[in-house]
């Protein structure tokens, strides 16, 4: 088995980034590891036995500079939603086309890319997909959008030398969240519960966030490893490979559940009782809202909050087959979907994000 010796974890200050680095520091390896992060700015808390580099992934000389040394690289550093094309492209698309150009350059082996369970979503229903799913020509966002172009920028870029895999999880919660569960929490406060947006009948993969961190540190140790000659993994060329390189993995828990009963039972963990009746709006409606709020919002020169985009993910049957994963990584949910609700409300209640109500 061929492990690294050396992973920098790019984002490693982020909401995945950060639990990818316990998991890696909790994970045994042959040899001591050596792991570095890089980020935009300094960790909140700094883990003992981590180096941390500050640095832009837009920079050959930022990247130069870390990847000293370097034979594995996890590449997790992406804005959130909910910001403009701009941004996603430059960061997301140049960001990890600079990553790879010096990364083959300097010698590193190989890269992990945290790429999206969404950027096969086209505004339907995904039922069980797996990775043969295409991309559509046409996203439905800018985010997913180059989600899908860096992932192609990464997976084009696998060779024996430089070997590369994409991890796609799917609705990411846990300790640390600042998207899903503090928005819904948001809802909660906000006194919004009794709403709900299309017929509640769509089912949805979800992926608790250590969940995630795990798949990310087996690609790891998997994609160095040399192809065994046996192996039924080739490429289209008939080239052998060990069945991680130039692959994407779905990952998710694995227990699609109805979307709207994922906020209802955080709610229900606070013991909140307002949520059992609600107003329905229908998707098709809800789609003129949305189309009504983007149209305000480009007069007004804003980022709009309720979008058509939102009204699909809402509505749209969205759950994955990780059999691929499971099958080649060796994954599997260590953490259930209601043990990974408790705890990132625990964390919440820890850090004084619980609203009152």
């Amino acid at each position: 088995m061929v492990v690294p010796d050396h992973i920098l974890v790019i984002g490693g200050n982020g909401f995945l980034g950060s639990h990818i680095v316990s998991e890696l520091l909790a994970e045994k390896w042959p040899t001591k590891l050596k792991i570095s992060v890089l980020d935009i700015r300094k960790p909140a808390v700094a883990k003992d036995n981590v180096t941390y580099l500050i640095g832009d992934i837009t920079s050959e000389d930022d990247m130069r500079k870390a990847f000293e040394g370097v034979d594995l690289i996890i590449h997790t550093a992406s804005p959130v939603h909910g910001l403009g094309r701009v941004v996603y492209f430059k960061v997301n698309v140049e960001g990890t086309r600079t990553i790879i150009n010096v990364a083959k350059q300097v010698g590193v082996s190989g890269m992990v890319y945290t790429s999206s369970a969404g950027v096969v979503f086209n505004g339907g229903d995904l039922i069980n997909v797996n990775e043969t799913a295409p991309i559509p020509a046409v996203a439905m966002d800018a985010y997913n959008e180059s989600k899908a172009v860096a992932e192609k920028l990464v997976l084009d870029s696998n060779s024996s030398e430089f070997r590369t895999c994409a991890i796609r999880p799917a609705g990411l919660f846990g300790e640390g969240d600042r998207q899903l569960i503090p928005g819904m929490l948001s809802v909660l406060k906000n006194k919004q519960t009794r709403f709900q947006i299309g017929s509640n009948n769509n089912l949805f993969d979800f992926t608790y966030i250590g969940n995630a961190a795990f798949s990310h540190v087996l690609a790891a140790r998997k994609l160095l490893e040399s192809p065994v000659k046996s192996s039924e993994y080739k490429t289209s060329t008939g080239e052998q490979t060990n069945g991680v390189e130039g692959e994407a993995f779905f990952v998710s828990n694995g227990q699609p559940i109805y979307f709207w009963d994922f906020p209802r039972a955080l709610y229900s963990y606070l013991n909140f009782k307002g949520h059992e009746s609600y107003i329905v709006f229908p998707k098709n409606l809800a789609w003129y809202m949305g189309l009504a709020s983007e149209y305000v919002s480009w007069i007004l020169g804003k980022e709009p909050t309720f979008t058509r985009f939102r009204v699909q993910f809402s509505c749209a049957n969205r759950y994955y087959d990780i059999s691929k994963a499971r099958t080649r990584l060796g994954y599997y949910p260590k953490v259930g979907l209601e043990e990974g609700m408790k705890r990132s409300l625990s964390w919440c209640k820890e850090n004084g994000e619980l609203p009152i109500f």
